[in-house]
């Protein structure tokens, strides 16, 4: 029977690659996590400081120090890259619907504090210039279209659920308005950031719309 080296200088033999693999996403070892994660923290800090026009694959395998085909091997498009700068922006949101649904907390104290992440991130240049160049790919880009479709369709869903868990008396039809409406009046707020029209009253009518919208009634109305 033969011996092999390994086994004669006493070393373990070496496994695959793929057998190697780290715990981390996708199973990549800690270099291909290292080299994952620099890419997208180039790509996000490119399109926050070029913006659509500015951002290529090129252009980020070019300031990340790699080759295109070594980026594409992580992400194979353009909007492979976007996913994975913008997806921990609205997983926070998803997270937190997730966990407002499971847990015991107050359904009404959850939805306030949603709509009090949703103010912060309106007041956060660097959120809120992301997320509307990734919508401003989205109108040209099919890709990224399905993307923010997705996105949009999870949110609603369960943004939808914790107001009917918050008044039961909202149907599952109005639900779905109101959650719409919610998610739309947080985009427009975004949009009014940096401009005299973003004024600390503006949050708070925001504020007392969606307590509106939810209950049928303004906050100062329900703490009577």
């Amino acid at each position: 029977m033969k011996v092999s080296i390994e086994q004669r200088s006493g070393r373990k033999p070496r496994t695959s690659s793929a057998a190697s693999a780290g715990t981390g996403p996708d199973g990549l070892r800690a270099q291909g996590l290292r080299t994952r994660n620099t890419i997208i923290r180039v790509a996000r800090k490119l399109l926050l400081e070029g913006g659509p026009l500015e951002f290529s694959q090129r252009a980020v395998a070019l300031h990340a120090k790699i080759s295109v085909s070594n980026l594409q091997y992580y992400f194979p498009t353009r909007p492979a890259v976007l996913r994975a700068v913008m997806e921990p922006f609205i997983r926070t949101y998803l997270d937190d619907l997730k966990r407002a649904l499971d847990d015991n907390t107050s359904p009404r104290e959850m939805l306030d504090a949603i709509l009090g992440r949703a103010l912060r991130d309106a007041r956060d240049a660097k959120s809120a210039t992301l997320w509307w160049h990734f919508v401003s790919f989205a109108s040209t880009d099919p890709e990224c279209a399905r993307l923010l479709d997705e996105w949009y369709e999870t949110l609603t869903q369960d943004l939808a659920s914790l107001v009917r868990a918050a008044n039961p008396e909202c149907s599952a039809a109005d639900s779905q308005h109101v959650a719409t409406l919610l998610i739309s009046m947080a985009d427009g707020l975004a949009l009014q950031f940096g401009t005299v029209r973003h004024t600390q009253a503006l949050d708070e009518k925001f504020v007392e719309t969606a307590n509106y919208l939810v209950y049928g009634k303004s906050t100062s109305a329900r703490k009577k």
